[in-house]
């Protein structure tokens, strides 16, 4: 009798990994390079692009660091070898010519939807209408300042239980603690309480997030055929799903309920004031009001929300707590501009040095090495199943040969990045780049007709943390808010330090061009 044997997890695993491993070398040594630019290799022979490849997953900071000081410093465009394919690193005095060209020549739509996204079968199918994306400029962000006050009501209740309020100095695992005040208090405006503080939907969204931009740096190195498979068996994202749809379609259908009876009683003034209500408001159809579709709608919204803002604040606090020395500066500035303007938009915009000190904290240690911004999730569609996430970049897909300005020409077909991360270590573009100077950027707004520039939120050539132009992260004004109202807290109740001082900043790792803030790392709070 013949005994079936269940594959194992491990078995198919490992198939998987052999097929990707031949169709990447059968790429790598037999596929033309059609870009005729010189290349960065730390290797030679048959297997260089295989072993370059492992390098720049295992270290691409370091890997794009060294290709900057040998092209990109005397302005030469370069070609290495990525997991994903051959790319064109673009030297950072042409970053205006990749904002300002069309889009049939260098096409950011093409290269998100080809290089980062992450594909996960969803039902049912959600269609490409990005209506979520301009809640994001017309309701997010403006009304921070209508409900500030509930913001400031979660952060002092959130901070109550993460971090207490301890006479003695009391260590606190800051990754964790990090991720939990930050997702909590963005639930606050976007779906409201009590649900943020549920702790399973929590979870969920702390999880949910990280599974979507985790899944999209171990995919991307996988043939798209594979992806569908390995996704099961590298996210967890289907679950986060199940657990959302618990909490968030009675919600959903709570809500509708509720704003029928509001119209039958011409009552729409007495409408919340959240995510949830402005998705139902802006959806164009009924289609589009159906609780399944909202339900993906909001878990956008949360990614959004979350994520980089997640990332940047636990980055602030190891900054803050390596560099006590600005906190009495910087105190000093947030009770000025609360004694003038209290808790207001217009008090955290007089907070110049503690928007510096973001600033800093971001250019020394960005997400990414080179430039694309995980914060906000433009649009998802869905075709044959397949959930596709469009993230705002700087990475362009050429769609037509485009020749640059000093004569190169990149074929279609082929892929450019900036640099980012070695372009903020460079001497010339600032000033002793590798030291960490808390008010480096205040000091420039100091300058006439300089009060408006330099600032957490402002892209420029030298300042695409947030892409730039038109594909700029419209979510990076939340962001910023937020982390500001989340670090004044800081700073006005509590003393902080490092573990251990003589460490320094405690050391992140880095996966293919993602970086990863360390997620052991302690904090010491203690109350004021």
């Amino acid at each position: 009798m013949a005994i079936l044997i269940e594959p194992s997890y491990s078995s198919w695993f490992g198939l998987f990994s052999a097929i990707a491993l031949v169709i990447f070398l059968y790429k790598a040594v037999f596929t033309t390079r059609r870009a005729k630019l010189p290349i960065y290799s730390t290797h030679s022979g048959w297997f260089a692009s295989w072993h370059n490849s492992l390098e720049y997953l295992r270290d691409s900071s370091g890997v794009l660091r060294s290709g900057y000081a040998k092209f990109s410093k005397k302005g030469l465009f370069y070609q290495l070898r990525t997991p994903v394919r051959w790319v064109i690193v673009v030297p950072p005095e042409f970053v205006d010519e990749i904002r300002t060209a069309p889009p049939d020549y260098l096409s950011a739509k093409v290269s998100a939807n080809d290089v980062v996204q992450t594909r996960y079968t969803v039902s049912p199918v959600v269609e490409s209408n990005k209506f979520h994306f301009h809640i994001l400029k017309t309701h997010l962000t403006p009304s921070l300042e209508r409900n500030i006050t509930d913001l400031l009501d979660e952060i002092k209740l959130v901070f109550s239980a993460e971090i207490g309020s301890s006479q003695d100095w009391k260590p606190v695992v800051m990754s964790h603690a990090a991720h939990r005040i930050a997702t909590r208090t963005a639930n606050r405006l976007l779906v409201g309480a009590p649900l943020c503080r549920n702790e399973e939907y929590l979870q969920m969204s702390i999880k949910y997030t990280v599974d979507v931009f985790g899944g999209a740096d171990k995919l991307r190195a996988w043939p798209d055929f594979l992806k569908p498979a390995v996704t099961y068996l590298v996210t967890n994202v289907k679950e986060r799903q199940k657990i959302a749809r618990k909490h968030l379609i009675p919600y959903i259908k709570a809500r509708l309920a509720e704003e029928d009876q509001i119209k039958e009683k011409g009552l729409q003034n007495t409408k919340p004031v959240d995510s949830l209500q402005w998705v139902i408001d802006a959806a164009p159809s009924a289609q589009e009001r159906d609780p399944e579709r909202l339900m993906y709608r909001l878990l956008h919204l949360n990614v959004s929300a979350v994520h980089t803002t997640s990332v940047t604040f636990l980055n602030c606090m190891f900054d803050l707590a390596s560099h006590p020395e600005i906190i009495t500066e910087l105190r000093e500035e947030i009770e000025a501009a609360l004694d003038t303007y209290g808790w207001s938009a217009r008090g955290l915009s007089q907070l110049r040095k503690l928007d510096s000190f973001m600033l800093e904290s971001q250019r020394l240690a960005p997400i990414a090495s080179c430039e694309y911004s995980n914060i906000q999730i433009w649009y998802f569609k869905a075709q044959n199943s397949d959930l596709m996430l469009r993230l705002a970049q700087m990475t362009r897909a050429v769609v037509r040969d485009f020749t640059f300005s000093d004569g190169t020409t990149v074929p279609k077909g082929s892929y450019v990045l900036v640099p980012m991360y070695a372009m903020y270590l460079d001497d010339d573009l600032y000033p002793r780049a590798s030291e960490f100077d808390a008010f480096r950027w205040s000091k420039l707004r100091d300058q006439p007709g300089a009060e408006n520039r330099y600032q957490f939120v402002t892209t420029s050539p030298t300042h695409i943390n947030f892409g730039h132009g038109k594909d700029a992260c419209p979510g990076r004004f939340f962001a910023a808010q937020e982390i500001k109202l989340l670090l004044a807290h800081v700073i006005l109740h509590y003393d902080i330090r490092l573990e251990d001082p003589s460490n320094g900043h405690p050391k992140p790792t880095w996966y293919d061009r993602s970086r990863r803030p360390n997620q052991t790392a302690r904090v010491f709070f203690r109350s004021r």
